[in-house]
């Protein structure tokens, strides 16, 4: 399979999806929606003829924050209602101007909903966050047409069909929608400060961790929509990033554009699997129990893709763990399967730390007893996973790489290891409840389930977690 991916191209979307479909015989991944993805060294100029192949009629709505951004010696933002002005009606919409920090939050889906209302064609320029309310906006109006221009490779939801929005104080992923088209211009992201070009370097760290807790999954019988094909795609792009990270250190285009074409295909891998697993796991949870705690105190939050880097880090320091240490002679299964009577106050408590209100932690117990009932359900698969134990982990850890090698690439890259190198930095405590609380945050299982239910993630694991990460260049 491996061979099938070679050199594959995000800019050959069909070319792409020709291969997914040869390497998915039962049919079981989702198509690539975008119809179009534009990279080079000056493709912005070609947005109003990309604007004009699928816009439904003269209005074009321009939607964006209130972050300056140039490109050359241009003011970026003006520079591109100009552009589109030669040809359309443009409307520019400024989502969240009056908020310290755009976080994607019910209060910025209602707002950029109305800016799109009616519009004949949407174009988002900005973050992931401005995408992922564009792409929601604009699927709830009935999927109204959507170009989308990357300013920074910073993250991967430029070419994904999910949408990371903030709902009842809790960071949530849910099904959206994908852009008709994507245009990522080098000259942009050259502009784009350094240290979101890191975070998106650091986003694509969680490829040496999520992809084993997504496998984890099915092995336990808990996700059954695993499929190799998305990850492998990964993986050989992935690994020339990881041995070529100084390029990005030396600010070098031919790094950026690396980066950029391996972000976008990562976006691919999670709208063929119809969801984030395949890029987001433990490392993801950690990280967004960190920003909850910001958002609740009405705190800044690290660039994810930085605070993503460093969580990977420990996941990693995990997974090495849980490769060289676990026995599963020694696993009491008679235990391993509480009720939700016992585990509702659990999860309720661990959110009341951030939210005494209780509105955390009633969200996230809706998400958790689904995932519990399926433990469950899941029983005789865990049992049969734990007797297996030698051949699945031999399996799980070719999926996996050791922090140390995360936390090197991280510095030959120039980018963040630890929390405390982060902006803002997260403190001590924050970490330590978010490892030890991250299991308990959503619908999906991971490494971290799997050691709670078998009484090993636990305060005194998290420490010993640190430890690893610590002694690798990261953690603290």
């Amino acid at each position: 399979m491996g061979e099938l991916f070679r050199d594959v191209d995000p800019t050959d979307v069909a070319g792409v999806d020709a291969a997914i479909r040869h390497a998915d015989s039962a049919h079981r991944l989702a198509p690539i929606g975008l119809r179009r993805v534009v990279i080079g060294v000056d493709v912005l100029p070609r947005l109003p003829s990309l604007v004009g192949d699928i816009a439904r009629g003269p209005r074009v709505v321009l939607v964006m924050d209130r972050t300056p951004m140039r490109r050359g010696p241009r003011d970026l933002k003006p520079y591109v209602v100009r552009l589109l002005s030669e040809r359309f009606s443009v409307t520019a919409a400024v989502i969240g101007a009056a908020k310290p920090e755009l976080h994607g939050d019910e209060a910025d889906l209602a707002e950029t909903a109305a800016a799109v209302t009616g519009a004949g064609c949407v174009v988002a320029l900005g973050s992931g966050t401005i995408t992922d309310l564009c792409k929601e906006a604009t699927r709830q109006a009935g999927i109204l047409p959507l170009v989308v221009v990357q300013t920074a490779a910073s993250v991967n939801a430029f070419s994904d069909d999910m949408a990371v929005l903030v709902r009842s104080g809790a960071k949530r992923t849910t099904p959206s929608r994908w852009a008709d088209a994507l245009l990522i211009d080098m000259a942009i992201l050259a502009d784009a400060p350094r240290a979101m070009t890191l975070a998106g370097f650091g986003d694509l760290m969680a490829v040496w961790t999520a992809p084993a807790d997504w496998s984890l999954a099915s092995r336990l019988g808990m996700d059954d929509a695993y499929h190799a094909a998305p990850v492998r795609m990964l993986y050989g792009p992935a690994r020339a990033l990881l041995t070529s990270a100084a390029g990005l250190s030396e600010g070098r285009i031919d790094a950026l554009d690396r980066l950029a074409r391996v972000l976008t295909l990562s976006g691919f891998t999670m709208g063929l699997a119809g969801k984030t697993a395949p890029l987001s796991g433990t490392e993801h949870l950690i990280a967004h129990l960190i920003d909850m705690a910001a958002i609740e105190r009405g705190q800044p939050t690290a660039l994810h893709g930085a605070q993503v880097a460093a969580t990977t880090i420990l996941a990693a320091s995990a997974w090495q763990m849980f490769l060289e240490e676990f026995d599963p002679a020694r696993a009491d299964i008679s235990r391993a399967f509480p009720s939700a009577a016992v585990m509702e106050p659990v999860v309720r408590a661990a959110f009341a730390a951030i939210d005494s209100g209780g509105r955390i932690g009633a969200e996230c117990w809706n998400d958790y007893r689904q995932k519990l009932e399926r433990w469950h359900q899941a029983r005789s698969k865990v049992e049969a996973f734990l007797h297996d134990w030698r051949a699945h982990r031999a399996a799980l850890a070719q999926m996996t790489v050791t922090p140390e090698e995360i936390a090197g690439a991280l510095r030959s890259a120039g980018a963040p290891a630890r929390l405390a190198d982060l902006t803002p930095a997260v403190s001590a405590d924050v970490a330590r409840w978010a490892l030890v609380n991250c299991h308990l945050m959503r619908n999906r299982c991971t490494l971290a389930d799997l050691l709670f239910f078998l009484g090993s993630w636990d305060a005194t694991f998290v420490e010993r977690v640190l430890d690893r990460a610590r002694a690798a260049g990261g953690g603290l």
